[in-house]
């Protein structure tokens, strides 16, 4: 995976741009006469992914590419990869078009909506980190949250995970992936979390800072928090789920105008008759499902 000083001597694209990511032929060109053996590494890089992906898909990458096939290549890209990832992506796919006197898929309308979608999905998961704490339970949402939107994970797979199925090795985290009611002695799938400096969206980061906060050294990764920041349970997959609808919805509140935020008992009208103030019964006033006494998630 190229780090930040890999995309330094890429071409200048600017990540608030969706548009500027597609770049032009003639203008790819011209980079690739400029281009350190630094950077032709990364493109080549990039390339074979992009290659890899077609052959997963059982299409051959033959040029030139079908704008087509670009967008739903961009659309398969996690949230996680950010501008820069994009921008190396479609500078390589544009690079190898030019090279060969053909003219660039990237700059088609569709490349540039799907671009457009994958920036507006990376703002929502940041809208969402944003509305979590930096206290213990805040990390371990945290956590949460980017293993399933970054990682690809599903909360089957994260409330699966115990400490015993993680390595640490030198820029990734290796996880062996296996659902919550899998015996003990099945193999897992293989999920590897590189690390990426300075990423907000890095899953194996914010995975590394909960197990930091938390001190868990063996048994279930993910685990209820009491009111008074103690660990409890393994959570389990309704855990997961109501964690991440809980974030979601503090997210929603948080993006609200001032004048129309959610208030703890707002007016409501039950049914026929007078208007009364408070809240349905089991639902908190942020309209998650209230806990009952001594739950904790």
């Amino acid at each position: 995976m190229p780090q930040e000083s890999d995309l330094a001597a890429l071409p200048v694209i600017r990540p608030d741009d969706p548009d500027s990511a597609t770049g032009s032929a003639a203008g790819a060109g011209a980079a690739a006469c400029t281009t350190s053996l630094e950077t032709r590494r990364v493109y080549a890089g990039a390339w074979q992914a992009f290659r890899a992906w077609c052959t997963s898909q059982g299409e051959a990458p033959v040029l030139p590419v079908p704008p087509e096939r670009v967008a739903a290549f961009v659309e398969s890209l996690p949230p996680s990869l950010g501008a820069n990832g994009l921008k190396l992506r479609m500078a390589a796919i544009a690079k190898h078009h030019a090279e060969r006197n053909l003219a660039s898929p990237t700059a088609h309308a569709a490349v540039r909506a799907a671009l457009r979608r994958q920036q507006a999905a990376g703002e929502a998961v940041l809208a969402r980190l944003d509305s979590c704490g930096e206290d213990l339970a805040g990390l371990r949402n945290r956590a949460l949250l980017l293993l399933v939107q970054a990682g690809g994970l599903t909360p089957a797979d994260v409330a699966g995970i115990d400490r015993e199925d993680l390595r640490f090795g030198d820029g990734e985290i290796v996880l062996s992936v296996r659902p919550a009611a899998a015996p003990a002695e099945q193999a897992g799938q293989v999920v590897r979390l590189p690390r990426r400096r300075g990423d907000p969206l890095c899953p194996a980061q914010a995975l590394e800072r909960w197990l930091q906060r938390s001190g868990i050294t063996y048994g279930p990764v993910f685990r209820a928090v009491s009111a008074h920041g103690r660990l409890e349970r393994r959570l389990g997959v309704v855990g997961v789920r109501r964690i991440l609808q809980g974030i979601e919805t503090q997210a929603v509140a948080q993006a609200m105008p001032e004048g129309r935020k959610l208030v703890p008992g707002a007016w409501r009208k039950p049914g026929k008759g007078k208007r009364t103030r408070g809240h349905s019964p089991g639902v908190s006033p942020m309209g998650s499902p209230a806990r009952k006494p001594g739950r904790t998630w």
